[in-house]
């Protein structure tokens, strides 16, 4: 008899993703410099003034919803607290995001390996408690907007420790084991943007086929950053 969907799920993912993290290869960096596998993160952060802008009139004026919004489940397991702006998710674009944060949005729109892009925000006493992501086709890129200056937030992955700088990015493997800790009295605000990771043409053909299936989630993720202007009348 054949198992159900739900049983499989898990099996197909492990599988894959010991794929990716086998043709990704041994020794991998936790904390990498952008120039080395996503390039085009250059253009973005040459842009930074004006997307920084965008993004504080973005707070200024919206409501951000919580993790809990686009993904109770596993919104349990991180954080509900959490709070994202989804700009674009599995080729999906925020319509809203072309008014509020559009650096961001044609950014996103205009580079095929890029996957997900919002606006990530922390605040106060916030932790994200040790966890992984659970598909290792992706890498991720962290460009810091804003950082408390006192008692700065950090992430930990594995036994690396980094701590944001504004308009300085940095990629980072979220498939180990990582936690996010903010003790300061501010925010702490950064934009994150999912893309493949690197690898060769077997695993990249089979990644792309995969996140493919993904699609069927970005509409509620696009959605739920709509969530307040949506019941704003």
């Amino acid at each position: 008899m054949k198992g159900s969907p739900s049983v499989n799920q898990p099996r197909i993912r492990a599988v894959t993703n010991w794929i990716f993290l086998r043709a990704a290869g041994p020794g991998r960096p936790r904390v990498i410099l952008p120039e080395k596998v996503f390039p085009a993160a250059r253009e973005l952060e040459e842009r930074f003034p004006a997307l920084r802008a965008e993004i504080d009139a973005l707070l200024e004026k919206r409501t951000i919803p919580a993790y809990g919004a686009f993904d109770p489940v596993r919104a349990a397991q991180v954080s509900e607290e959490w709070k994202l702006y989804y700009a674009y998710m599995y080729g999906q674009s925020n319509e809203l995001a072309r008014d509020e944060v559009p650096t961001l949005l044609s950014f996103a729109q205009s580079r095929p390996e890029v996957v997900n892009a919002f606006v990530s925000i922390l605040d106060p006493g916030v932790e994200l408690p040790p966890h992984k992501d659970p598909y290792a086709g992706v890498l991720r890129y962290h460009l810091g907007v804003r950082v408390p200056r006192e008692n700065p937030p950090h992430i930990r992955l594995d036994q690396d420790r980094h701590t944001w700088k504004e308009g300085e990015g940095r990629v980072l493997d979220v498939s180990v084991e990582h936690e996010v800790v903010n003790t300061s009295e501010e925010p702490r605000v950064v934009v994150i943007i999912d893309f493949r990771r690197p690898m060769g043409f077997f695993a990249s053909a089979l990644n792309r086929y995969m996140l493919r299936l993904k699609r069927k989630w970005a509409p509620q993720f696009v959605e739920a950053s709509r969530y307040d202007v949506m019941h704003a009348a």
